[in-house]
């Protein structure tokens, strides 16, 4: 078995097609650290840390250390194709630091698979599928820029519409109906409030909407990320499946919101989680509680998402949020995942099927 020899990490910085606006932040370019490992045998995997001091408290600078010293120090001669092996010994190396984990663990992940000449998904799952489905995000904004925006994606073949909301009640809810007016019938809407309500906001504007049968798919974390209670009501008085997103971070968040029956649906992502394998620990409890089980991104180029696709790969007949690889204006890498409108394509390749930095960035 080929031992891991070498960790290295690329700042990057991607401009963006169209500024990202949520609830709480705006930005207008991506911010990400590329990570690459080597084995003793030559291969090479991929990942990315998605940085954010607002999400997940990392910075490039940051992720850079904690790759260099403990997580380097902890894996450094391990075998690179045994998960089971780097898995334990990557969680234990540092507390927090999920996005230099989840860079970490997925190119541990390309690896691992590239020994075995299997695509990441199928090494995951030997049933799963090639092509994985994504919603398109439309940002917070004022209601004509909302409907312009949908409008374009709609025309460019997605059926799954997520708009940002959280800024303001009234304006939520008078955004939300005019884009339900304009948006063709077949159009699914999911609304992600990121936090911008508090519970009986939340619980008016759902169901007020459910009221006039304006079919909203589901609503993603309406209410604070740390008052679970909160999130509880919303999903009790309402009808419309809700989604936990910056709720869940691990196990522990996991289990409290299942006790409290908090949430209809989780949002996985790996930054938040620390990579595939704490993630895959989460999907088989949350199935158990009943709720179903989506991949998300956060905002990060196509390695990032090339490896929650993969993940989301072994949960067939989902449409997820993994549209983050459309916001740039170009990818830092040759091969992964490709989008073919609403479709995320893995291939067949080993591995991730990244194959090298673009030549600017590395």
């Amino acid at each position: 078995m080929a031992e891991i020899t070498r960790i290295r990490t690329h700042a990057i910085r991607l401009p963006l097609r169209r500024p990202f606006v949520t609830a709480v932040r705006s930005v207008t370019a991506l911010d990400a650290v590329i990570v690459c490992v080597g084995d003793a045998d030559g291969r090479t995997g991929w990942g990315e840390a998605a940085v954010s001091w607002r999400v997940t408290g990392e910075s490039a600078a940051s992720v850079d250390a904690v790759t260099a010293g403990p997580l380097s120090e902890s894996l450094r001669g391990l075998p690179a194709d045994d998960p089971s092996v780097w898995g334990p010994a990557l969680a234990a190396a540092v507390v927090h630091n999920t996005a230099a984990k989840a860079a970490v663990d997925a190119a541990l992940w390309d690896i691992a698979a590239q020994t075995a000449g299997l695509p990441v998904h199928r090494l995951l799952d030997a049933e799963s599928t090639s092509t994985v489905h994504t919603d398109i995000t439309v940002s917070a904004a004022e209601e004509d820029a909302v409907l312009r925006a949908a409008a374009e994606h709609v025309a460019d073949g997605f059926d799954v519409v997520k708009v940002k909301l959280g800024r303001d009640a009234d304006r939520d809810d008078a955004t939300l109906r005019a884009l339900r007016r304009s948006a063709p019938a077949h159009i699914r809407i999911r609304v992600d409030a990121n936090q911008g309500w508090s519970a009986d906001e939340a619980i008016r504007l759902i169901r007020g909407w459910e009221d006039d049968d304006l079919g909203v798919e589901l609503v993603e974390q309406p209410t604070a990320a740390a008052d679970i209670a909160a999130l509880a009501r919303v999903t009790h008085a309402t009808a419309t499946p809700i989604l936990a997103d910056e709720a869940l971070w691990g196990l522990r968040d996991l289990h409290e919101i299942a006790r409290m029956g908090a949430a209809d649906l989780v949002n996985v992502k790996l930054a938040k989680c620390g990579g595939i394998s704490p993630a895959r620990e989460l999907i088989a409890p949350a199935q158990a509680a009943g709720m179903r089980v989506l991949v998300g991104s956060m905002l990060e180029s196509v390695v990032g998402v090339t490896a929650a696709a993969h993940l989301a790969a072994t949960l067939p007949g989902r449409v997820h949020d993994l549209d983050a690889g459309l916001w740039q204006r170009s990818a830092p890498v040759h091969g992964g995942a490709r989008y073919e409108r609403d479709r995320v394509e893995l291939g067949d390749a080993a591995g991730f099927g990244i194959l090298a930095l673009r030549e600017d960035l590395s």
